[in-house]
């Protein structure tokens, strides 16, 4: 019998080496590989079952678990990309664009410099033009409610990739039928004299001007070049109020060792090897502030989209304003040391915390702005000048003619959305000009005087819980007793170290229920059926059976404010 070649054999074993592979990593070998960049959706193994099995649907869930855990995944998903890429310019990624010469851009800022972009959020471009002007007058109106009371609300456009380099874009057809958003909001804002500084035109002059681009070949967001828009924005916002703000200096530019943000649509490519970058380096350079004498550290709240972490990541904002705050896109806040802190935004009382600051800052990019103001402009004028019974009355006839299957908090979450949404449904807001106001805003000099006090503050958490009511109602009504000379409820120290013992147990009783099975069934069902998280239904829970051991339902504030808590005869000896 003929010998096979040893070639032959070779080219067997390593076949073999590589169908086996994959498993033995999947398995056995665990070898770390570098993550995939992106968004991805885990996928649990299914559970088999016969039912499952005979309809097929097992096999389809199998099939998509395994597509997502096989060995080597990763560097296979880059190799195949590179293919792509490298023979056919092509890619997979639906938040990439390939433009000419290796430049990447964000399909929607594509879309926005061909006119294509405005039909995906606006009706038509009628439809548009009545939006966007109701959201200009809506936006001066709130600028007037504010610049009532100290503070200044302005806008500040970041430049767009498609509109600073146009020539490395894709050929496409110009949609003549649209208008530009961004064109048309910053010829509103000239027309009603709305405060507002626009990069775009002065990113164009400094186009030509320098060495490295300004927007990244393979990013789609400004980088080191932010400081000089955020330094020109520092010394706008001084000029509305007269005053100076810290001075940006600005060391000798440098290459950048560190590429993240400047080359974050190239991430989401998954390549195995880096694509060429033809249009000089990504620079940096140290940047310092300096306080004189005269200068003045705002505060300032920064509502817009992801423009902003390039200033963030460049400038000490500590060192320039006095607390900064980062509203991203109208949903998350972001606060604290560095912005590491989060919340949503929808946990604010919005009009007092639009207050708290010195100055607004709405900012946008030209594809973004196709959407309007993101939200902010109407619920922010709602929350302004309508008082919250006022609010609560229009949200509930919104409600009652909602045409869905949302019941209780949801419908009402949907009511108040709309609302938000659509100021016009107040016959108030449906003029030309501004005449009302929430009453409730005189209480926010006094709010921010009471949020100094940590010790204050403290004491009226306690009284809430003693009076079963939030900490924004207590806030409200202890200003009606300081207005009023009358005694405060900070300074009822009796109660207030009775509520601490009371909340003392109530943590303990929280610790209790975590060890009981039957305790912790009833937190989940109460969690399910009013939509919360389980620690939220184990906190009420807990609280709700300490306010029952002490009788404290008989003292609601919203009953009877002047009620004396009702402390047990011996707490003073424990």
């Amino acid at each position: 019998m003929r010998k096979k070649p040893t070639y032959d054999i070779i080219l067997f074993a390593i076949l073999m080496v590589l169908s086996f592979l994959p498993l033995l990593q999947q398995h056995l070998l665990h070898i770390p590989l570098k993550p995939l960049h992106g968004v991805t959706i885990e996928e649990k193994r299914p559970d088999f079952n016969l039912e499952s099995y005979r309809s097929g649907d097992y096999a389809k869930q199998e099939e998509t678990y395994l597509s997502q855990h096989f060995g080597f995944r990763e560097p296979v998903i880059r190799l195949y990309n590179q293919y792509l890429w490298s023979c056919y310019r092509k890619t997979y990624a639906h938040d990439v664009l390939a433009g000419k010469r290796g430049w990447l851009y964000n399909p929607e800022s594509v879309s926005d410099y061909y006119g294509t972009e405005l039909l995906r959020w606006q009706h038509s471009p009628e439809a548009a033009r009545q939006r966007f002007d109701r959201e200009v007058k809506y936006m001066n109106w709130v600028r007037e409610v504010l610049k009532e009371n100290g503070i200044e609300l302005l806008a500040f456009i970041a430049p767009e990739k498609s509109f600073l380099y146009p020539e490395y874009l894709p050929e496409r057809e110009y949609d003549t039928t649209t208008f530009n958003a961004s064109s048309y909001f910053l010829r509103k804002f000239e027309e009603t004299g709305f405060p507002c500084i626009d990069m775009n035109g002065y990113f164009e002059l400094m186009k030509d001007t320098v060495s490295y681009p300004l927007i990244p070949q393979t990013g789609a967001h400004w980088v080191f070049p932010a400081v000089y828009a955020a330094d020109s924005l520092f010394r706008y916002m001084g000029e509305l109020k007269g005053i100076e703000l810290p001075k940006l200096h600005i060391g000798a530019l440098h290459e950048n060792d560190n590429h993240g943000a400047d080359n974050d649509l190239e991430q989401l490519l998954n390549l195995s090897l880096p694509i060429r970058k033809r249009n000089g380096y990504s620079p940096t350079a140290e940047v310092t502030v300096e306080n004189s004498p005269t200068s003045v550290k705002p505060k300032v709240l920064f509502v817009g989209n992801s423009f902003m972490w390039g200033i963030v990541n460049h400038i000490p904002l500590s060192e320039v304003f006095d607390e900064v705050e980062f509203w991203y896109y109208f949903s998350t806040a972001y606060f604290g040391e560095g912005l590491k802190q989060t919340c949503p935004v929808s946990d604010y009382n919005l009009g007092e915390k639009l207050l708290h600051f010195d100055y607004v800052v709405w900012f946008s990019t030209g594809n973004q702005m196709n959407k309007g103001t993101m939200g902010f402009a109407p619920s922010a004028l709602v929350n302004l000048v309508v008082d919250d019974s006022t609010k609560m009355a229009y949200v509930r006839c919104i409600a009652d003619t909602l045409t869905t299957d949302a019941t209780g908090d949801e419908r009402f979450k949907e009511a108040l959305s709309y609302l938000m949404g659509h100021p016009d449904l107040i016959p108030e807001l449906q003029g030309d000009s501004l005449y009302i106001r929430n009453s409730e805003l005189v209480y926010v000099p006094y709010i921010r005087e009471i949020r100094r006090d940590s010790v204050w503050m403290a004491a009226l958490e306690v009284q809430g819980f003693l009076r079963s009511t939030s900490l924004w109602r207590m806030l409200h009504v202890e200003i009606d007793r300081w207005r009023a000379n009358r005694m405060l409820y900070r300074d009822q120290q009796a109660e207030i170290a009775f509520g601490r013992q009371c909340l003392q147990e109530v943590e303990a009783l929280k610790l209790k229920m975590l060890d009981n099975e039957k305790s912790m069934k009833a937190v989940r069902e109460h969690a399910e059926k009013y939509g919360k998280t389980l620690e939220k239904a184990l906190d009420d829970s807990a609280r709700w059976l300490i306010r029952r051991k002490y009788h404290l339902d008989s003292c609601r504030l919203a009953d009877n404010p002047d009620a004396e808590i009702p402390i047990p005869p011996d707490f003073q000896s424990k």
